[in-house]
C-alpha cells in the first residue's frame, strides 16, 4: 500500500516537473531558434568548458531518456518535447540538424507554437 502510494506520488511529481520544464524552455526560445546558420559557435578550452560539457550532456542523456520513457504507451507526459529538450541541451555533432529534424514534425511544431501562443509568445520559424 505505502510502495503503492510512492509510486503515485513520484509519477505525478515527475510529470508536473518534466512538463513544466518543457513548457519553460519552449516559451524561452527565440522565434528563429531552429533557423538554419542562426547560430555561432566558440571554442573554448578551459577546464570549466569541459566541466560544463561533461555536466550539460550527462543533464541531456538524462532528459533523453526519460523523454523515452515518457512515450511510452500508458506513461503520461511530454515524451517528444522531453527528448527535443534534451537534445537541445546537449553538446554533439549535427544537434541543430536533428533539433530541426524533430521540431518539424507537424504534431511536434503545433504543440510548440500553441504553448507559445498561450504566453503570447511568436510561433517558432523553421
Amino acid at each position: 500500500m505505502l510502495l503503492g502510494l510512492i509510486g503515485v506520488v513520484v509519477f505525478i511529481v515527475s510529470f508536473l516537473v518534466t512538463t513544466g520544464l518543457a513548457v519553460w524552455f519552449v516559451v524561452k526560445l527565440p522565434a528563429d531558434y531552429f533557423v538554419q546558420n542562426n547560430r555561432k559557435t566558440a571554442k573554448r578550452v578551459s577546464i570549466t568548458h569541459w566541466v560544463q560539457f561533461l555536466l550539460r550532456n550527462l543533464v541531456a542523456a538524462g532528459l533523453i531518456a526519460l523523454g523515452i520513457v515518457l512515450s511510452l504507451p500508458g506513461v503520461p507526459g511530454q515524451g517528444l518535447l522531453t527528448i527535443l529538450l534534451g537534445v537541445m541541451v546537449s553538446d554533439f555533432p549535427g544537434k541543430e540538424r536533428l533539433e530541426r529534424k524533430i521540431a518539424s514534425y507537424p504534431k511536434v511544431l503545433e504543440t510548440l507554437n500553441r504553448l507559445r501562443a498561450r504566453f503570447s509568445k511568436p510561433p517558432l520559424v523553421m
